[in-house]
């Protein structure tokens, strides 16, 4: 099993090994020294050095002073001038090493043109010149230098260590700091590059090319394009090899007395070279950093750009597409291929396989309008649906572009396509509630009327059936025409609640013990060939609505049941408690779910059940499936309203030949909440003579109201409208018991009767009636909240209890007063 390296023993290694590999590096510049035993026209270890503590780590020093006191011992100098000149090496390396690795840290980034700038500017031009000013001075010191000589060494000193850090440690940042190259392709054309830089250094740095046109043209500056390729092309990696390649190649030349650089003096020739190779290499860093900076900037913003759209993509439920016409290949990207339920492996690259995938009643419809699109040259801007593998349906928009040549001729079509279902279905979903709200208005304003003139009807036959002295013919005849006005205004109510426009008065209820009361009632109304179970859930909590109109419900839910068994069946009724989530509101799309514990009846029978498109409309008024006089096509509507005006939810789920279940979810009250015991109805008591003043514009009601009011008891002035109310009322010095009043008038409101009457006798109670609902004429501000109100129609009775309820809650005496 290997055992790993301790950290000390792997330290020491480190410094060994840079130290030899310094001393490699140092013999390969010694070949070169141009003035002395040691001032080298391109100094490598510099770079090396330089490169291996950025790299490494400052505290790999002892390895540059090591290798470096090594290398210079071995020359003729003494060992003191060794020992200076490798501590100046080994400063150098430290400066410069620290100046660059305060911004670019262990790894620099050379497309970076900041660390670009310090190094070339800053780090190791200061590097250099340490270097040079202690390893000048060391060998003026020690004797191997004449201090005459100093002017001709330290440039030139400077000037190599300077071109060792910038031909070599850029190599070494590019090659070692970043990851290697992956693509061959890549690392075929860098190495074919550097050979052919190579090549071309060698042709031209050793001799010129006779051109008769131009004469004599040098190949020294001309090497440049390569370094600019190299540098545009691979950025810091290319331009920093090609630029050791000619610098190597350029050395050489010179140092065996040949090349372009060649001066009379030697001096001159190190400083030709000298700012040739540092002309090339600032070209090839500046060059590769600015250009890969920009692309590096270009590159981030495009990714940003394209992160943002497949985001914008991937939320709006959008993928894009190409169609190539000349070759028919179709192209999509992953999110059209989800869209269309597509897996990891499948793939649709032609027309036609898109087009299979078109719902078959789409098909011929999506066909001409990409015939149309390319003909035309028109905008695609269509809706379709489309068969996902499991056999679902989804609807998508479409909208795309025709690509043409500079002929005309049509050469591509691109697009985008979103999924449009659930907006679809939300935008059906408030077509369906517009409606609903549409009908709902008409009820309302089908009931003032209807109300009005029901009350006549139920008025004139209560009177009519309390005569004794009636033929039993006329007695039916009269029974008819009651039973027909309370049909009618059953008919009326059922509207009424759909529209959620009914008054309810809603108490804390027991949904099992309701279920359970009503249990006879189910069986009998099923008949003999339909089997009733009833489920009670246990601890299902208490519920706040109206009783009367929950027991209505539950009774439509039942006739619709039976409805849809007619060879008999099993109808289901279940109690139990559900808790809405979020998770509930966002599957339902365009219905305000609010979270929480819900009370929830459940309604199943074994019919025939529902197609999509039945169920769609199963709760709009008027809609059945029934045939003709057989039912209104209220029965669920009014399940509807009254569950809705109960701040519930009611929900259908059916299939063809499996049934249908209804599910009423209605809120749960607090446990501090007690149900409302049932309460026995309080027999109607007579009046003792109290004055009513009845106002009212409909003179059939108000004969009827008036005649109701004399037979139960009280005495009565009439008014048409409120003028005339006020006229009589300042024509009296009587006490007024109540007063009896329409809300909708002609001239003066009901409402404002009331506050005239507030203001000339204080006191006096005010009871509203109106053929329109309390919440129509409270959203309307006819009436204030909680206003004493009784719906028209109304029957005799109705109108005697009220009265007297009213009279007695304003706590007013019963001694009548004579009106004056």
């Amino acid at each position: 099993m290997p055992v790993a390296v301790r950290p000390p023993l792997r330290y020491v290694g480190l410094v060994v090994l840079l130290a030899a590999v310094y001393g490699a590096a140092a013999w390969l510049g010694l070949r070169y020294v141009t003035i002395g035993y040691n001032v080298s026209l391109v100094w490598p270890p510099a770079g090396l050095a330089f490169a291996a503590l950025v790299l490494l780590g400052l505290r790999y020093w002892p390895g540059i002073a090591i290798g470096a006191f090594l290398v210079n011992a071995a020359t003729p100098i003494p060992l003191l001038g060794a020992v200076g000149i490798a501590l100046g090496n080994t400063v150098e390396a430290l400066l410069a090493a620290a100046l660059l690795r305060r911004i670019a840290g262990s790894r620099p980034q050379l497309e970076d043109p900041r660390q670009t700038r310090r190094l070339i500017l800053v780090a190791a031009p200061a590097g250099a010149l340490l270097a040079g000013l202690i390893g000048v001075g060391a060998l003026v010191v020690t004797g191997a230098l004449e201090s005459r000589a100093v002017w001709q060494a330290l440039p030139v000193w400077w000037a190599g260590d300077l071109l060792g850090m910038l031909v070599v440690a850029p190599v070494l940042f590019s090659w070692i700091a970043r990851p290697r190259v992956r693509d061959t392709r890549r690392l075929l054309e860098v190495i074919a590059l550097v050979v052919g830089t190579a090549a071309a250094a060698d042709l031209g740095l050793l001799q010129g090319l006779a051109y008769l046109p131009l004469g004599t043209l040098e190949y020294t500056y001309l090497l440049f394009p390569f370094v600019v390729w190299a540098a545009v092309r691979f950025g810091p990696r290319g331009a920093s090899l090609v630029t050791l390649v000619v610098a190597a190649v350029a050395v050489w030349h010179t140092a065996r007395g040949g090349g372009p650089f060649l001066l009379d003096s030697v001096g001159g020739t190190l400083l030709v070279v000298a700012c040739y190779l540092l002309v090339l290499a600032v070209t090839g860093l500046a060059v590769a950093s600015a250009v890969w900076s920009e692309r590096d900037r270009a590159t981030h913003a495009l990714q940003q750009s394209e992160e943002r759209l497949h985001l914008a993509l991937d939320s709006a439920r959008m993928g894009t597409w190409y169609w190539s016409v000349e070759n028919n290949t179709l192209t999509w990207d992953e999110n059209l291929g989800r869209l269309y339920g597509l897996g990891p492996g499948d793939a649709v690259t032609s027309y036609q396989q898109f087009i299979a995938r078109v719902h078959p009643e789409d098909r011929e419809f999506v066909s001409r309008s990409v015939q149309c699109a390319l003909e035309t040259g028109e905008s695609l801007d269509y809706e379709f649906r489309i068969l996902l593998p499991d056999g679902r349906v989804r609807r998508i928009a479409d909208l795309g572009r025709v690509g043409r040549d500079p002929e005309g001729k049509p050469r591509y079509l691109t697009g985008v396509c979103l999924d449009v279902t659930e907006r679809h279905a939300s935008e059906e979903r408030l077509r369906q509630a517009h409606r609903m709200e549409s009908v709902g208005r008409l009820a309302g304003g089908v009931a003032h009327e209807s109300n009005n003139q029901m009350s006549v009807v139920l008025g004139a036959a209560s009177f009519i059936l309390r005569r004794s002295d009636l033929p039993q013919p006329v007695r039916d005849d009269v029974e008819h025409i009651r039973r027909a006005a309370e049909r009618t205004s059953a008919v009326t109510a059922q509207l009424l609640a759909f529209s959620r426009r009914q008054i309810l008065r809603p108490t804390v209820i027991d949904l099992n013990a309701l279920a359970i009361t009503w249990e006879t009632v189910l069986r009998r109304t099923m008949g003999e060939d339909c089997t009733v179970i009833l489920r009670p859930g246990d601890r299902v909590p208490a519920i706040r609505a109206d009783a009367g109109r929950l027991e209505q419900v539950l009774l439509n839910l039942t006739l619709n049941a039976r409805d849809a068994m007619p060879k008999g069946g099993t109808l289901t009724v279940e109690t139990f408690v559900a808790n809405l989530s979020e998770d509930h509101a966002r599957a339902r799309p365009g219905v305000m779910i609010r979270p929480g514990t819900y009370a929830v009846l459940a309604v199943t029978d074994t019919g025939h059940g529902m197609d999509r498109e039945t169920l769609s409309h199963v709760f709009e008024p008027f809609f059945t499936t029934k045939g003709v006089g057989h039912g209104t096509g209220l029965g669920l509507s009014t399940v509807y309203g009254i569950i809705k005006q109960s701040d519930g939810y009611v929900w259908a789920y059916s299939e063809p030949g499996r049934g249908s279940t209804f599910k009423v979810y209605l809120p749960v009250v607090g446990p501090e909440e007690t149900v409302t015991p049932a309460s026995a109805p309080i027999p109607v008591r007579a009046g003792k003579g109290e004055w009513v003043l009845l106002v009212e514009d409909d003179e059939s009601v108000r004969e009827v109201a008036r005649r109701a009011l004399d037979e139960g008891g009280y005495r009565v002035l009439e008014a048409a409208n409120g003028a005339d109310a006020l006229a009589l009322l300042s024509g009296t010095d009587g006490r007024i018991g109540l007063v009896l009043t329409d809300v909708v008038m002609p001239g003066m409101s009901g409402r404002e009767l009331a506050g005239r009457i507030a203001e000339m006798r204080p006191g006096t109670p005010v009871l509203f009636t109106s053929g329109y609902t309390d919440g129509d004429i409270v959203h309307r501000g006819l009436l204030d909240p909680g206003a004493a109100f009784v719906q028209k129609p109304f029957g005799p009775e109705t109108i005697l209890r009220l009265v007297r309820e009213r009279m007695e809650g304003a706590s007013l005496p019963s001694r009548p007063q004579e009106p004056v």
